[in-house]
């Protein structure tokens, strides 16, 4: 027969065991975390099924009001409970200071405060603000080849190269108002860079003097036939003025000398 000193502690376990199932069922939620309503044992306290505990504190971190939660006795304690689940797709996370970068994506709580990740494989966690758990693709960068202009070309003629800068920018794919900015040249394709140099003015340089030579002989001829028009342009000029000067001389000088003629005939 067992004495009852000893049953009294084993009894009295069961009690607070018993106490505390009630509390435990009806502090559950659908979603989110909660604060349980009563005290519980530190070390046989706990959360309900589905739940992880986040948090505990003897005044709920200050959330507990007291008249509907009384002093915890020592050893006792509220346990902040929360349902962990899968982040769901939103596009909130890139207003979010706090948030957990996974390569691809950002992982979030819809009110920005700090997520909590049970397992990073499959990103199953909570967030003790009561928030939905999300995360959102990271933007898309477009890598692409962008080429300046030609510059001019190192000889006239027979054969010569020009260049061109080409560099690598990025994109990002949906958002027009970041303008394209430059990385580095490794993240474009190297089968679709285009060609930074080429060669230009691959004609001889004996067709371009002939060609000048055929030009300079040409506007030789033409500066003496100018010449010669200017020239003949001042002989009839010069031929009209004489002419005139001819005539009017005649015009003024051939009664005066015809009676002369005729006196001295008399004398």
């Amino acid at each position: 027969m067992v004495p009852p000193r000893l049953l009294l502690p084993f009894l009295g376990h069961l009690l607070l065991i018993s106490h505390l199932a009630p509390s435990i069922s009806a502090d559950l939620s659908s979603h989110g975390c909660y604060w349980t309503e009563s005290c519980q044992s530190k070390w046989l306290g706990g959360c309900g099924a589905g739940y992880v505990i986040a948090d505990q504190s003897d005044n709920c971190n200050g959330l507990c009001e007291e008249s509907s939660y009384p002093p915890c006795l020592p050893f006792h304690t509220h346990f902040h409970c929360c349902k962990p689940e899968s982040p769901r797709v939103t596009n909130r996370c890139a207003r979010c200071q706090i948030k957990l970068d996974f390569g691809s994506e950002y992982i979030c709580c819809t009110d920005c405060s700090d997520p909590y990740l049970i397992d990073k494989s499959s990103k199953l966690g909570y967030c003790k603000s009561g928030a939905e758990l999300a995360k959102q693709l990271k933007p898309q960068e477009i890598f692409k080849w962008v080429a300046g202009p030609w510059m001019k070309c190192s000889s006239p003629c027979d054969g010569g190269v020009r260049y061109r800068d080409v560099g690598c920018f990025g994109s990002i794919d949906y958002d027009a108002s970041i303008k394209h900015y430059p990385v580095d040249d490794s993240r474009c394709s190297a089968e679709e860079m285009p060609a930074r140099q080429e060669p230009c003015n691959l004609h001889s340089c004996a067709d371009f003097s002939i060609s000048d030579s055929n030009n300079g002989e040409q506007r030789g001829m033409s500066r003496w036939l100018v010449v010669l028009f200017v020239l003949l342009g001042l002989l009839s000029i010069g031929g009209l003025g004489f002419a005139g000067y001819t005539y009017y001389k005649r015009r003024t000088s051939t009664p005066s000398g015809f009676v002369y003629i005729m006196l001295e005939g008399y004398s």
